[in-house]
C-alpha cells in the first residue's frame, strides 16, 4: 500500500517517532526492545533516547561502529554495548524470551529469511510484538513475508498492517497470547 492509500485507509504511516511510540508502548514503557540486523542505529539512538533499554544484536563490526557512533552523538555513549554475532541462521534468544523484536530482514544478512522469521517467532513471548523491517527494496514480495509471518505464529498487527509502516516498508506482527 502507498503512503497515499494507507492515509485513505486511516493508517498513521510509521515514520521513525510513530515507530518509537509503538515499541515504547509495545515495551511497556520501560521495557526491553530487542533490535537485529543492520542498520538500525538511528532506531536504537530514539529508543535509547526515549529512555527504553536496548539489546542490539549487529552481524558485524560495522554495524556495531555505527550503532556506537549514532549513540555517542545523542549523548548515550554506554547505553547499548551491541552483541557483534554471526546472526545468519539461529538467532541467538531464548524461546519465548523477549517482548519486542525489531528485525531488518536484509538478504546480505539473513540469507534464509524464512527461517529467520520462525526464529523470531520463536524467540517473542505470547503477546509480544514483532516489526519486520524489509526496506524499500526487498527480493520478495509481502504477502510472502506475511506466510513466513503465519508460519511462525505471528499474526498481523490490524492497526499497522502490511506496508501500512512506511517509509520503512514493513510490517508489525504480534505472537498468539498466551
Amino acid at each position: 500500500m502507498t503512503r497515499p492509500a494507507a492515509a485513505e485507509a486511516g493508517w498513521e504511516p510509521l515514520d521513525e517517532v510513530a515507530l518509537g511510540g509503538l515499541l515504547a508502548g509495545a515495551a511497556g514503557g520501560t521495557g526491553t526492545v530487542g533490535l537485529v540486523g543492520p542498520h538500525l542505529h538511528d532506531l536504537a539512538t530514539r529508543l535509547v533516547v526515549d529512555g527504553l533499554t536496548v539489546e542490539a544484536t549487529v552481524p558485524g563490526r560495522r554495524s556495531a561502529r555505527a550503532l556506537r557512533r549514532a549513540l555517542r552523538r545523542a549523548g548515550q555513549r554506554a547505553a547499548v554495548t551491541p552483541a557483534v554475532r554471526d546472526i545468519g541462521i539461529d538467532l541467538p534468544f531464548p524461546d519465548a524470551g523477549s517482548g519486542v523484536l525489531v528485525c531488518r530482514l536484509d538478504p546480505q544478512t539473513f540469507p534464509f529469511p524464512r527461517h529467520t522469521v520462525r526464529e523470531l517467532g520463536r524467540a517473542i513471548g505470547p503477546g509480544g510484538t514483532v516489526v519486520l523491517l524489509t526496506g524499500g527494496r526487498a527480493p520478495w514480495p509481502t504477502g510472502l513475508v506475511d506466510a513466513w509471518a503465519a508460519s511462525a505464529g505471528l499474526r498481523p498487527d490490524a492497526e499497522h498492517a502490511v506496508e501500512g509502516a512506511l517509509p520503512f516498508t514493513g510490517a508489525v506482527y504480534r505472537s498468539q497470547p498466551a
